[in-house]
Parts: structure tokens; sequence; C-alpha cells
């Protein structure tokens, strides 16, 4: 689990004596109504700080994108596996996915901050309802993919971005998915060194051309 799924466990998970995720996803996907309402309960707060988070203090969009979030999790709880996550987990790949989905479809920049916490553990302290902070962020995660050579920042952009598989970023980029995996490794830690960086520097600001 990476870091945000593991703020959203501690932040969200409810008590134990629930049953577990895997009892609790094959109650909603057979239509029990106050399963899903638990489960409504305890992450909807949270995607809809996501998606305000994300998409830079916009409430209406935000409002917009937490019911898409809510609505693909009860077409697709059904396929939940407790065997590759836990339900945080699932829900957070399933917000990433609809979060691009969304910009795609109103064509707006896709935010590159949702993965910052995968490639740099300082989500529980970075992670922001403020506006202000969101757009902070972002340029500094501009910047410091900016400062990365050109393979290495594409290759984060292709898998925590526009979230594609190993294979898949083999093929696009001419190479073994061995050699994908090395790349996204020093891509990570250049990008972490660069990240902690600027953050450290202050150089929040925005891009040179």
């Amino acid at each position: 689990m990476d870091s945000t799924a593991e703020a959203i466990g501690a932040a969200k998970r409810a008590p134990s004596g629930a049953g577990d995720d895997a009892a609790i996803a094959r109650r909603i996907a057979a239509g029990d109504v106050a399963a899903w309402g638990a489960f409504f309960e305890r992450y909807a707060p949270w995607a809809y700080r996501f998606a305000y988070h994300h998409l830079a203090g916009n409430h209406a969009e935000a409002e917009d994108l937490c019911s898409d979030i809510m609505m693909a999790a009860a077409r697709s709880i059904g396929r939940f596996d407790s065997r590759r996550g836990t339900l945080d987990v699932w829900l957070l790949g399933l917000a990433r996915h609809r979060l691009a989905r969304f910009c795609r479809r109103r064509r707006i920049e896709v935010p590159l901050v949702p993965d910052v916490a995968t490639m740099e553990a300082h989500s529980a302290s970075s992670v922001s309802d403020c506006a202000s902070d969101a757009a902070l962020q972002r340029a500094v995660v501009n910047r410091a993919l900016a400062s990365l050579p050109e393979r290495q920042a594409a290759a984060l952009i292709g898998k925590y971005v526009a979230q594609h598989t190993v294979e898949e970023l083999s093929a696009q980029m001419g190479s073994t998915p061995k050699a994908i995996e090395s790349l996204l490794s020093r891509a990570r830690a250049a990008f972490r060194c660069a990240f902690s960086a600027l953050l450290k520097d202050g150089s929040g600001g925005e891009n040179r051309e």
C-alpha cells in the first residue's frame, strides 16, 4: 500500500467487526443497501476531498467528480479482488482513473499531483484541502519532473498519471518490461531527490520555458 492509501485507511477505515473488505464488496454487489450506505459514509467525504484538492478547489467540479467516483465504485465493486489489496487501495486507483478521465472530457490539464505520494512519501502531511497548497504542490511537481531526463519523466507520467502498465510502457517506449521497471526505479529516486530539494529550497514558482 502506498502512503496515500495508508492515510486514507488510517482516517476512514470502519471499526473492526463490520466484516472484511471482500465481504463488504460482495454484499454491495449483491444489492445490500445497508452495506452500500456504510461504504458511502466511509468513503464519500474522502472522495470529495480528493476531487477538491486535485481540481484546485473548484467546488462544483469537485462535487461532479466525487459523484462520478462513487457511482463508478458502485458499478465496479463486484470486480474488487481482496488478493490485490484493500478497498482503500482499490478506491484510490479508481479515483485516479476517474480524475484523468474527468479532465480529458472537460479538456483541462490532468493534474500531476495525485501520484506525488506514490513517488514521494510526504502525502500524510502534504495533502491539503486548500487550493493554494494544491497549486504550489503542482508547481513543485512540475519543476521536479522538468529537472529529470526526458525518458525518466515520460516513464513517470505514463505510469502514474496516464495509469499505463509496465507492459504498455515497454511497448510505447520500445523497451522490455524489466528495463522499464529499472527506469521507473531510477526515475522515482531522482524525482524524490528533486522534489525534496525544491521543497527545502522553497522553489515552488512557475516553470521557466
